[in-house]
C-alpha cells in the first residue's frame, strides 16, 4: 500500500486520539462546521499536527465529511478532534437544516406545474 506524503500517516489514529474513541458532541458527517470568528493563531500553533490541520480547514464552513477529506484523517478521529476543538469553544456548529422559503418553493412549484 502506498502511503500518500503528509502528516496522517506517520502517527496511528488511537496514538492521535489519545486512546479515545468517541467524542460527548454528537457529530453527523454533513454536520457543518467552522472557527466563526474566533480564529486565534496561537492557539493554532499550540494544536497537535492532525487538531491544527483541521482548525486551519475549519476557517471557512466545511462539513465533517470534508473536513475529513481534506486533512486526510480518518472520520472517527475527525469527528473526535473537532469535538475537543468545540468543547474549548473555538469552533461553531452551525445549522445544516435548509432555509424554508414558502416564496421561492411556490415559485419552484409553479414552474415544476408549467413543465407537466
Amino acid at each position: 500500500m502506498a502511503r500518500r506524503p503528509g502528516l496522517h500517516w506517520k502517527v496511528r489514529p488511537y496514538m492521535t486520539a489519545r486512546g479515545r474513541t468517541s467524542s460527548r458532541s454528537p457529530l453527523l458527517i454533513h454536520t457543518l462546521v467552522s472557527t466563526g470568528n474566533r480564529y486565534d493563531p496561537v492557539l493554532a500553533a499550540s494544536l497537535t499536527p492532525a487538531s491544527r490541520s483541521l482548525y486551519e480547514q475549519a476557517r471557512r464552513m466545511c462539513s465533517v465529511a470534508e473536513l475529513s477529506a481534506s486533512c486526510g484523517l480518518p472520520l472517527g478521529l475527525t469527528r473526535l478532534l473537532i469535538g475537543d476543538l468545540l468543547k474549548i469553544g473555538q469552533l461553531v456548529v452551525h445549522d445544516a437544516r435548509p432555509s424554508q422559503d414558502l416564496v421561492l418553493l411556490e415559485r419552484l412549484r409553479a414552474g415544476l406545474l408549467r413543465l407537466t
